[in-house]
């Protein structure tokens, strides 16, 4: 009989990327593992939290599981993998019953069951309906199938085989009704408190919102969320940050929503309610193309109610590489955008990528002096380069698949990707590793990313 649900968090090994400024390996809350939490509570569950980014102990802790317990796992792409499968592997052998969701696992549903010790794989955005659904008939407490459940996977095929996000279609905004997250899964909440240089010395993060409605080329988001938004209610969301503000004692929040100011309106409802209710420093995503079309008026808002920094993925400064990503900004406007935030008072984090496919080698030289240019406007300002890593069921992944771009066929071989290393021969240049690690100490030194 089942009575606990574990939800494990994998180290991301990531230190040499993403350092805080006392030089530590950031650590985001664990904001997954708190909204699914009420999940184990519906089903009448203890719900508890094994980080092993937080607690060397995790295996012990994973090792002492059995047939009474759950261990929910969920990975990044890339070296968070290793982990995911050593404590999925410990906790099956134990006789624990092991699901896997997460983008890996959105990515490569069918792949991650039949090569993980998973029991189960939940795919998509917003995780607590089919975690909830899976835990029910664990327990024995679920009504019969609906035509609105969600995709699940298990040995032996589908329990439930209907559309992802429970029947939504693609392209649309989402309003999730899930339970507000269980922020006391969290004893300790120092690991997850980051000396942020642009935010606060104490800052923490979370999320408000997953998945993209934008047509990016290259990016994993609007694939693992089925081209759809799953948006938390403003106010609740507010509410969450001003207790998780309390118990994190924190000075600042980042938040990793993929594409925050994507609705203006949710976005400056937000910024005031935030202001109004926690008072503190925040940092967000802000699309080019929405910065570029935002007013200032709006945009001098934003930083009266706190905001101080945003994440920018500018992606490349050559306008036949903006075509080709679909970023859809113009690359010509670049200096303005800078010299708007630095007029609002708000740093920017501003992302390029190199190693596009048909693109002339000089792109490379082309998006390293753009990033020193916006250095030079305002030193205050950030950036970082990463190598292009084409993920399957991307337009870009179809187009080199068809001139035979072979990716990892197993997890081991998904853990060793680094878009930080040139890694795929005939199409990144391996002489710019290097070029672009040592322009990235100087572009953004590994600190607060």
């Amino acid at each position: 009989m089942i009575r606990d649900v574990w939800f494990f968090q994998p180290r991301t090994m990531a230190k040499a990327n993403y350092a805080n400024a006392g030089g530590m390996e950031q650590t985001w809350t664990p904001w997954w593992a708190c909204y699914l939490a009420p999940a184990a509570g519906a089903a009448g569950l203890g719900a508890h939290l094994i980080d092993a980014r937080a607690d060397d102990g995790w295996r012990a802790r994973v090792q002492a599981l059995g047939a009474g317990d759950v261990l929910a796992v969920t990975a990044l792409t890339g070296a968070a993998l290793r982990d995911a499968l050593e404590a999925s592997a410990i906790a099956r052998d134990r006789g624990a019953y092991v699901v896997w969701g997460g983008p890996h696992a959105t990515l490569f549903p069918a792949e991650t069951l039949a090569q993980s010790p998973a029991h189960a794989v939940i795919p998509g955005t917003g995780g607590f309906p089919g975690l909830a659904l899976l835990l029910a008939r664990l327990t024995g407490t679920a009504g019969p199938p609906g035509p609105d459940d969600p995709r699940i996977l298990v040995e032996g095929g589908n329990l439930v085989a209907v559309p992802r996000f429970g029947g939504h279609g693609g392209g649309q905004t989402i309003i999730a009704d899930d339970p507000d997250p269980r922020l006391d899964l969290i004893a300790d909440w120092e690991p997850y408190v980051n000396a942020d240089e642009a935010i606060d010395g104490r800052t923490t993060s979370f999320v408000t919102s997953e998945g993209c409605l934008r047509r990016c080329t290259f990016c994993t988001e609007p694939q693992t969320s089925g081209h759809s938004w799953y948006t938390h209610p403003v106010e609740r969301s507010v509410e969450v940050l001003a207790e998780m503000a309390r118990r994190a004692r924190a000075g600042g929040i980042k938040l990793h929503d993929p594409n925050f100011f994507h609705d203006p309106v949710r976005a400056m409802a937000f910024a005031q309610r935030f202001r109004s209710r926690v008072g503190l420093r925040w940092a967000s995503s802000l699309h080019p193309a929405d910065l570029q079309e935002m007013p200032d008026a709006q945009l001098r808002a934003a930083a009266d109610a706190g905001l101080c920094r945003v994440l920018i993925g500018m992606e490349t400064p050559v306008p036949a590489l903006i075509r080709l990503s679909n970023k859809r900004y113009d690359p010509a406007g670049i200096e303005t955008m800078v010299r708007r935030l630095t007029a609002a008072g708000i740093r920017g984090m501003f992302t390029f990528i190199v190693g596009w496919p048909d693109a002339d080698p000089g792109h490379y030289q082309q998006t390293i002096d753009c990033a020193f240019a916006i250095k030079d406007l305002d030193q205050r300002h950030q950036c970082k380069i990463h190598f292009l890593e084409p993920w399957p069921g991307t337009p870009i992944a179809k187009m080199l698949a068809r001139r035979g771009l072979q990716h990892p066929t197993t997890l081991s071989g998904w853990a060793d990707v680094d878009y930080y290393q040139a890694q795929i021969p005939g199409l990144h240049d391996p002489a710019y590793t290097e070029i672009i690690r040592d322009a990235n100490r100087d572009l953004s030194p590994y600190i607060d990313a």
